[in-house]
């Protein structure tokens, strides 16, 4: 029989712990570490609950076990009482349930859909700040970008980018201060003359989707696979070497697949900690682990190739290891495998989903086809290639590139941010200090008070309608400041290019029986967005 005051210090140790301990820092990396250390002290105690006690050893198990249970209680009846009553956050609306655990926004994204959710939340709360976990904060408020991801901003990435720690990317380094030293290696990579070559090495996949496309004339073609097989094979070039490919066998390469199926773990925002535990069970999470060993080992083969005439983004990025003649350290190779992931997924996931929902609009809309396709066809030669120098400023095209942008965002719901300790000011609002919060880009897109007929494929709002864009500032598809896409050139001029390439040589519309809503209806948030089929019928114009 345990004694009440065996019970009561059971309960009081772990409201201690909560109070004492887990209230305070981050311990999402340790997880793992927690439950191992758990089931120590059950054992250590168990024995020595045998020891003193002279009981059997099954005995003492149980009777520990009851103590356990009572730690919990205490510790997690503390957590849900801080949460449910005392949290900074609960002036703010949201659920109640919410509040309680950052599992209850992932239990409504069981379709791949955080970006739809958020946007029927913030609706049926009506609010710009809208607690959606027990420290997370969903702003759809117009200066919340700014505040948030502007340059000035004193707002750090979340834990969200230490899901695969230590394995680092460039773009998950937390500390500013190391993100910006890496950042400068990155910088050459994106110049203006690195840019031009990789035009050069791109050019010839463009001229193969086109000549893939004409196969299909007059017949039903599914352009969202096609716009993949594009920009995974001019990715994997730029960060391998060599293509994936994909447009000349017409489907996907297994690697590609992996990449693809990898990343559905991100499709139901779980906290960190899950994400990391789910990773540590064999078996689980296999194309996720598949896809990261495929990118890790290419990018140690290409490393150790013969340099190309024309550099790619994974050679500007040896140059700092290759110039002193050593083999990159340990943790350099880390960072090598996770920037190898980066490149092939930033890079092939936003180029293809912006392509197709930009086809979807032009398609849906023929009117804005017309007028876009008359604005590019001075600049295009008769294989419909065109200087990008000549694209860059075109108004209609970017126009319709960034209404894509506004309306089917490239990372529709959570960018997470940490607020500094001090909190953040976001219009009238004070944000605590230590908070996660984020701006989805899908739903601010949608906001009338931001954008007149906001639900309206409208390019003229870019250029000669400004009237139209009610809040500067709200716009940012690629995120801002210090954090901000450093591959955004590329994906632009990527974009452009092709789709003066295909209008100049096709007329395009929908497919007998296609009117666009699986592209729009199907579409997935794996914290990129990716479309749902979009079946098409390209008629050749005439062009050579």
């Amino acid at each position: 029989m345990i004694s009440l005051l065996s019970c009561s210090s059971a309960v009081v140790a772990g409201v201690l712990t909560h109070q004492l301990y887990f209230k305070r820092g981050e311990h999402h990396l340790s997880g793992p570490k927690y439950v191992e250390v758990f089931f120590d002290i059950y054992l250590v105690f168990s024995i020595a609950f045998c020891w003193h006690f002279r009981t059997g050893f099954g005995s003492s198990l149980i009777v520990v076990g009851q103590l356990s249970i009572l730690y919990l209680v205490g510790l997690y009846s503390s957590l849900v009482a801080y949460r449910g009553c005392f949290h900074p956050l609960n002036r703010f609306p949201g659920p109640i349930t919410a509040r309680l655990s950052n599992l209850w926004f992932s239990t409504k994204c069981l379709n791949a859909d955080a970006h739809k959710q958020l946007y029927k939340l913030h609706r049926d709360h009506d609010t710009d700040f809208l607690r959606v976990g027990s420290s997370d904060l969903s702003i759809t408020h117009p200066q919340g970008i700014a505040a948030i991801y502007g340059p000035n901003s004193r707002c750090i990435k979340s834990d969200w980018y230490d899901t695969d720690f230590p394995k680092k990317p460039m773009m998950a380094e937390r500390d500013k201060t190391k993100h910006d030293k890496r950042r400068r290696f990155w910088s050459s990579a994106f110049s203006d003359k690195a840019l031009r070559g990789y035009q050069q090495r791109i050019k010839r996949y463009e001229e193969e989707l086109r000549n893939q496309l004409k196969a299909f004339q007059g017949m039903p073609v599914n352009i969202r696979d096609w716009f993949n097989f594009y920009a995974f094979d001019t990715m994997g070039d730029l960060a391998f070497g060599e293509s994936f490919g994909n447009l000349t066998t017409g489907d996907y390469h297994p690697a590609a697949k992996l990449i693809k199926k990898g990343l559905d773990i991100f499709s139901l925002m779980l906290p960190t900690w899950s994400v990391r535990m789910m990773l540590l069970i064999p078996g689980s999470s296999s194309s996720y682990k598949t896809m990261n060993e495929y990118c890790w080992r290419k990018i140690e083969s290409h490393y150790r190739e013969k340099e190309h005439d024309i550099p790619d983004i994974a050679s500007n990025l040896f140059i700092p290891f290759k110039s002193r003649g050593t083999e990159p350290s340990k943790k350099e190779w880390l960072q090598l495998h996770a920037d190898s992931r980066t490149i092939i997924i930033a890079g092939s996931d936003t180029t293809a989903a912006t392509l197709t929902f930009l086809f979807y609009f032009l398609t849906r809309e023929p009117l804005h086809q017309a007028r876009l396709r008359e604005e590019i066809l001075p600049f295009v030669d008769g294989n419909g290639d065109a200087k990008h120098t000549d694209l860059q400023d075109l108004p209609y095209l970017n126009g319709c590139i960034n209404e894509t942008f506004r309306l089917q965002p490239l990372l529709p719901a959570t960018l997470r941010r940490i607020t500094p300790p001090e909190g953040i000011q976001v219009g009238d609002t004070h944000i605590p200090g230590n908070m996660v919060v984020f701006c989805p880009q899908y739903v601010i897109g949608r906001k009338e008070e931001i954008y007149t007929h906001a639900d309206a494929f409208i390019p003229e709002r870019w250029f000669s309608k400004p009237e139209l864009i009610r809040t500067k500032g709200a716009f940012a598809p690629f995120s801002m400041g210090t954090y901000g896409c450093i591959g955004k050139p590329l994906a632009l001029m990527n974009i452009r290019s092709l789709a003066a390439k295909l209008l100049a040589t096709f007329d395009v519309a929908f497919a007998p029986g296609e009117d666009g809503s699986d592209v729009l209806s199907k579409s997935k948030d794996h914290f990129t967005l990716e479309p749902g089929d979009l079946r098409l019928v390209l008629t050749l114009r005439n062009q050579s």
